[in-house]
């Protein structure tokens, strides 16, 4: 997928959410969600917008999971009440740098930051309806593995925004961090879905 700045913008602020547009470095941390009937597979984007140091437009895309695993749809739930699925939304401050698993991430600060459906029927499918929950913990933006390719999303996400790769983890974790010298540790999210373009 090619994804422009400007459509991005356009689209974030067509749904009225806050896009960061004012100086170089200053990030929008995004989500895409390709629907629901794919499960346990890498078919989603997460990708960073923002202005480099010429003040060029600049957006990353990385293939992810903005989506639980299969583990934890059907084996074992996240949460007694279900496994999280992310609500589509912005979500203003709610990710800091942090260790996730003994490696540096973005980690959710704060509470009832986070609106998710709980899926509790493990039937290995998802179940974007329902209930919505804001009492999520520890939701946070990682990677996979640092040892070997992962295919599958697994044991990788119980509600996490997990990039795929570890290398373009590395990457995208260098502008967040770009961004957090110059405006402070404090990020947002936006998950978008795919219909939204």
């Amino acid at each position: 997928m090619h994804l422009n700045y400007d459509k991005l913008k356009r689209v974030i602020e067509t749904k009225g959410y806050m896009f960061f547009d004012n100086g170089t470095y200053n990030v929008n941390i995004f989500g895409i969600r390709n629907g629901y009937d794919t499960v346990n597979m890498f078919d989603d984007i997460i990708g960073v917008a923002y202005r480099d140091e010429f003040n060029n437009p600049v957006v990353n895309i990385y293939k992810a999971t903005t989506k639980p695993g299969l583990h934890y749809l059907k084996n074992e739930l996240g949460n007694s009440k279900g496994t999280a699925i992310l609500i589509p939304g912005q979500y203003r401050g709610c990710w800091t740098l942090g260790f996730h698993k003994q490696y540096e991430a973005l980690v959710q600060q704060g509470r009832k930051i986070f609106k998710v459906w709980r899926d509790n029927d493990s039937n290995g499918k998802f179940n974007p309806n329902g209930k919505i929950y804001e009492d999520v913990t520890g939701l946070n933006g990682h990677t996979t593995s640092f040892k070997t390719e992962i295919d599958k999303v697994g044991r990788y996400s119980a509600g996490c925004q997990v990039i795929q790769d570890d290398l373009d983890f590395h990457i995208f974790l260098s502008i967040i961090k770009k961004s957090a010298f110059l405006y402070g540790d404090n990020f947002s999210y936006t998950l978008l879905e795919m219909n939204d373009f």
